[in-house]
């Protein structure tokens, strides 16, 4: 049975996301597997360390918006590989706040050098205008979206 509609995947903006961004993060997690032995989660984590340093999980998953499950595993391998420092947070003793160690300082900075190239190669089709367009789209859209979504649950989940 055919349906009345159907999505044209070449124009849903949603889908054209989606698609470059699995992409994207399929070709960062082989080369970051086999030359650091990390997977995208964790560059995620390193490099929002990197930014924001001495933050807690929920900040991570907030920035990222990744699943606190999926972030909380990638903290617990990465301490385990002694890249990352768990601290108690001394104004909330049941919070804790995470910072790179000095190993994963210096992990960041290697992965840091790939990413960057990764990006150059494969954004240099775009003009430098271009790019600054796509940037500032794609700075609204992550300003938006989470209360697109609050109106989106209003509508269709909490009639």
């Amino acid at each position: 049975m055919k349906t009345q509609s159907t999505l044209e995947l070449e124009r849903y903006i949603p889908a054209l996301i989606t698609f470059f961004s699995n992409k994207m993060s399929l070709g960062s997690s082989q080369i970051y597997a086999q030359l650091f032995q990390i997977n995208i989660i964790e560059w995620r984590i390193l490099s929002m360390l990197a930014v924001e340093p001495n933050i807690s999980a929920r900040r991570i998953s907030q920035v990222i918006g990744l699943d606190k499950g999926a972030v909380s595993r990638a903290i617990a391998k990465l301490k385990t590989q002694e890249y990352v420092e768990i601290k108690e947070d001394k104004r909330d003793a049941r919070a804790t706040k995470i910072c790179l160690t000095i190993q994963g300082a210096h992990l960041h900075d290697e992965v840091f050098k790939v990413a960057m190239d990764r990006e150059k190669v494969i954004f240099d089709i775009l003009s430098t205008e271009d790019k600054e367009h796509l940037i500032r789209i794609m700075t609204q859209l992550n300003a938006h979206i989470i209360d697109a979504n609050e109106q989106l649950n209003e509508k269709y989940l909490n009639p």
